[in-house]
């Protein structure tokens, strides 16, 4: 314990994420193949966004197969889904809240720099780093809860493709008219929900079944600390997944079902042609 942990609730991973991802951005900032991804007329904002959502793709893969790991090398016919013991589960959180805590100052910086940024994002960040550093300071040593932990680390595993959706977007109009997108955006909607909602939903099917309980019954027998994250969480990505639904319908709906506009329509159709061209 002493060697992952500085003190009983600051895990080396907390350290490591402060300091490893702001020298990653630092370093593909310097990088000549991540400037020659955009088009030459991208501007420093663009650059800036482009290594953030890198960093934020390395530390997304890194929970993904970490979490995957914890969940699949634990027999929870055996171990309690709540108590059991694991140096994974505060290296997981300690690493999600470097992460979040170095990139919620970015996104202040962003703003002041360039005079931009998302407020949801930023309400986000703030609203995880507050229960990850209520985790590491109440929960590490007396009831880790690793199932929980692992479960929320699925959770990164649709944010390499969101990025990587902006990545191709950045290149030009070029990608927003093809089939390619449609594939990346039906990626992405299948993805959240499976790994944000449904995966939220079998938390309390996993409990219940523990318990001998029904789904909707488990979060009321597992403590406010997990029903309040949950909960939260849950409704959080609904509402993110509706987002993602509304666009993919509409994406999907004009690539496919559009009709083109005629040669007698109106000049301002016959401008959307051309450019459609």
């Amino acid at each position: 314990m002493a060697l992952d942990f500085i003190s009983p609730h600051i895990p080396l991973s907390l350290i490591a994420g402060l300091t490893f991802y702001p020298a990653l951005f630092g370093t593909l900032r310097r990088q000549r193949w991540v400037r020659d991804f955009l088009p030459p007329k991208a501007d420093q904002q663009k650059y800036y966004h482009l290594c953030n959502k890198m960093v934020a793709s390395t530390h997304s893969t890194i929970m993904t197969i970490t979490g995957i790991y914890l969940l699949s090398t634990v027999d929870w016919t055996k171990n309690d889904i709540s108590t059991y013991k694991t140096q994974i589960t505060p290296f997981l959180v300690g690493l999600e809240l470097g992460y979040l805590t170095q990139d919620t100052v970015f996104e202040f910086y962003q703003r002041a720099a360039f005079g931009v940024g998302s407020n949801l994002i930023l309400f986000h960040h703030v609203a995880v780093i507050l229960g990850s550093a209520y985790y590491l300071y109440a929960l590490t040593l007396t009831n880790p809860g690793p199932y929980f932990i692992g479960m929320l680390s699925l959770m990164n595993m649709s944010t390499p493709i969101l990025h990587f959706r902006w990545a191709l977007q950045s290149k030009g109009r070029t990608f927003f008219n093809s089939r390619l997108k449609r594939f990346v955006d039906t990626a992405l909607l299948v993805t959240y929900f499976w790994c944000r909602i449904f995966g939220n939903w079998w938390m309390g099917y996993a409990i219940g079944a523990k318990l001998g309980v029904a789904w909707y019954e488990a979060p009321w027998l597992i403590g406010k600390k997990f029903t309040i994250t949950t909960t939260t969480m849950f409704f959080m990505n609904v509402v993110w997944w509706a987002i993602l639904a509304k666009q993919w319908v509409k994406s999907v709906r004009v690539f496919y079902f559009s009709k083109e506009p005629s040669s007698s329509s109106s000049p301002a159709a016959k401008v959307l042609l051309k450019k459609k061209e």
